[in-house]
């Protein structure tokens, strides 16, 4: 396929690795950058032209001698987006849209990207029905754009403001957008919008994606790409999720209550019980299963908290989830259980609970039994645990 050629040509994968004027920083580069180079529209997915920027984006640091700036720029790690909900946008201008992402039901309220380095030039979040898109350094709101949920959809139907000025081209404006949520919300790989006449020096359009976009932009086009529909949910780390993050048993009661899902999934994949599970919480954890979470809720790959217990090597929490009902013999999305998984990693007294408890060493996922897998890493006790229950 022409994707899988592309990713080994520029050696990517989907999501996003690891200053502008408009933010009165600069930039220095670490080293000489490599050679931008350009690939045809037959040679990548987009089917258009595209400039690898990487050896500009990847290797540039951002730096300001304004001290609220680079405190700006690293001061979201607490934000729910509550703080730019009342903001308006820079620049005032509202303008139809018609971009369509697939949801989970209903999109929750919360974060769809959070800037963790200065590198990272935009936070999102979701917001009342709003996608409201930040510009970090400035904790400055530049568009908002309305939405709608329709047959599984979230779609952007209104926007307002623009990403780069007052006279940014409407066409522009709905690529940035599109891009900031493929890129940093969805974590796939994606052109970074390039205004007219960059497509003549490689160089200044890749210092110029830098400006913009930071880091995240890995390759770019000045062109139009057709929208295709994404192939992945569009998800927040919710306002519950993020309440587990914060260890705020009030706040985890308080939403619950409203009736949010507590099986929902964040941007990562993961429910929040898989986070507070993260964070060995064991009250939050109970706080979450008595307001509704399923004790087996499975993250986007399909692992259950039991797994991640076992991974973890948390006989703790592996012992509250078992007393609280949860499955062991529950696969994945490839078809392993929590027993393989102990099995595999070595974790003796953990395998013995989860025999106790009733798992099964003959279950098969992609040709392998939990014994197996023991016998592959030569791990004699397990080896015997596992052949006393056959």
């Amino acid at each position: 396929m022409i994707w899988n050629k592309f990713k080994r040509i520029l050696g990517i994968k989907d999501g996003a690795s690891a200053d502008s004027n408009s933010d009165k920083g600069t930039s220095a580069v670490e080293g000489p950058a490599s050679k931008i180079k350009w690939y045809d529209a037959n040679s990548n997915p987009w089917q258009v032209p595209i400039v690898d920027v990487r050896p500009i984006t990847l290797s540039m640091i951002s730096t300001t001698a304004d001290p609220q700036l680079a405190a700006n720029a690293v001061s979201y790690a607490h934000e729910d987006g509550s703080a730019f909900v009342d903001q308006q946008p820079v620049f005032e201008r509202t303008v139809p849209a018609n971009l369509a992402y697939p949801v989970e039901g209903a999109l929750a309220d919360g974060v769809l990207f959070l800037p963790q380095q200065m590198e990272h030039k935009w936070a999102i979040f979701y917001r009342e029905g709003r996608i409201i898109f930040v510009r970090s350094w400035q904790r400055q709101v530049f568009v908002v754009a309305k939405t709608e949920h329709r047959n599984g959809l979230l779609v952007v139907t209104q926007v307002q403001g623009t990403f780069g000025g007052a006279e940014e081209g409407v066409d522009f404006t709905l690529r940035v957008l599109d891009f900031l949520l493929r890129t940093h919300a969805l974590n796939k790989s994606f052109p970074a919008p390039l205004p007219e006449g960059m497509e003549r020096d490689g160089e200044t359009a890749a210092r110029w994606c830098f400006a913009a976009y930071g880091n995240m932009a890995h390759c770019a086009t000045h062109q139009q790409i057709e929208f295709q529909l994404a192939q992945v949910p569009l998800r927040t780390h919710s306002l519950l999720h993020i309440a587990v993050a914060h260890a705020d048993r009030e706040k985890i009661t308080a939403l619950l209550a409203t009736g949010i899902s507590a099986d929902l999934l964040a941007g990562d994949g993961l429910a929040p019980l898989h986070w507070a599970l993260a964070k060995n919480d064991l009250a939050i954890m109970g706080i979450l299963i008595e307001g509704g979470s399923s004790v087996d809720v499975q993250s986007a790959e399909g692992a259950t908290p039991l797994m991640n217990a076992v991974q973890g090597s948390n006989i703790g929490a592996l012992a509250f989830l078992l007393a609280r009902g949860a499955k062991v013999d529950t696969p994945d999305q490839r078809g392993f259980t929590a027993l393989h998984r102990a099995a595999e990693m070595g974790h003796l007294d953990i395998a013995k609970a989860l025999i106790e408890a009733g798992a099964s060493p003959l279950i098969e996922a992609q040709g392998h039994t939990p014994l197996t897998l023991a016998e592959k890493r030569g791990l004699t006790e397990m080896i015997r645990v596992l052949n006393a229950t056959t």
